[in-house]
């Protein structure tokens, strides 16, 4: 049997604006995707004799049925190519399940990748293609480096001369929210009061200014989140300070501190920890 395998990092948004719904129930965004190259998930595929796609993961709240992204990315990169093969995707999730980290979508992307590692069967727009179908967030991961998306997050602009590292925190509640739910919820009429914009965020990032970067991030999604879960209204209370932005990351639950230095991260990291224990998240560096 031969196996292949790719760590997939999570992700957050730094912005999110939504523009609005589309006819065919997606939204039109601008957001900055920003890869978590700390925090991974280790996706193996290993081709057997047996016939068919299935899925193995001991995290709960993760299907192993045709439910499963990991399983119709599979499916339709081979119906695509015209290949028939079996596999077993094995999936270690570290990236929280349901989180607004991409877990999902980026464990799709890395079948998609090695796939296309396997077979060679695709050129890159046929997989850009593919993943584009499975769910908006895929097509970023086929190559997660910072990237602005516009469409529904599958028109790609890499950000050049940016740091590939950011001081953040990482507070992910250990309860799912759905993408469909905080999209449903969204309310347009305080989304329109933000006048941050996308631009002033990408330059205070371009000049390592964390500390304006962090008064740019913005996140449409975040009230809607926050009405529904009070919980992450007290942990944004209790992580805010003079040297931080607390932030919702793409439709939640997971938090995402943005310290103006990565000494102030550090100053802070025990205490934040102790500050946060009795709840039931997990804190991450990213």
């Amino acid at each position: 049997m031969e196996t292949f395998t790719l760590e997939t990092p999570g992700k957050v948004n730094l912005f999110l604006k939504v523009m609005g719904r589309r006819p065919d129930s997606y939204h039109e965004i601008e957001t900055l995707f920003f890869p978590m190259e700390r925090i991974t998930d280790s996706v193996s595929v290993v081709f057997t004799e047996q016939p068919g796609t299935r899925i193995s993961c001991r995290t709960s709240g993760v299907p192993s049925d045709e439910s499963n992204i990991c399983w119709k990315a599979a499916e339709l990169y081979l119906k695509t190519a015209g290949i028939e093969t079996g596999m077993e995707i094995f999936l270690d999730k570290r990236i929280p399940v349901a989180a607004g980290m991409g877990g999902g979508s980026s464990d799709a992307a890395a079948v998609l990748l090695l796939l296309q590692k396997k077979f060679g069967a695709l050129d890159g727009n046929a997989v850009y293609r593919i993943a584009g179908k499975i769910g908006a967030d895929v097509p970023f991961f086929l190559n997660p480096v910072p990237s602005v998306g516009r469409g529904v997050g599958e028109l790609l602009e890499e950000v050049p001369d940016i740091p590939r590292v950011l001081p953040l925190l990482i507070v992910a509640p250990e309860f799912p929210v759905s993408a469909p739910w905080s999209y449903r919820h969204l309310d347009y009429s305080v989304a329109a009061k933000d006048m941050r914009s996308l631009e002033s965020l990408l330059d205070a990032l371009h000049k390592e200014d964390f500390l304006r970067a962090a008064s740019f991030l913005r996140n449409d999604l975040e009230y809607a989140v926050m009405e529904k879960f009070p919980l992450l209204e007290l942990l944004k209370r209790e992580l805010a300070s003079g040297e931080n932005r607390v932030m919702v990351s793409g439709s939640g639950p997971t938090l995402f501190v943005f310290y103006e230095s990565f000494e102030a991260r550090e100053r802070v990291w025990e205490h934040v920890n102790a500050r946060i224990g009795n709840y039931a998240v997990k804190l991450l560096k990213a």
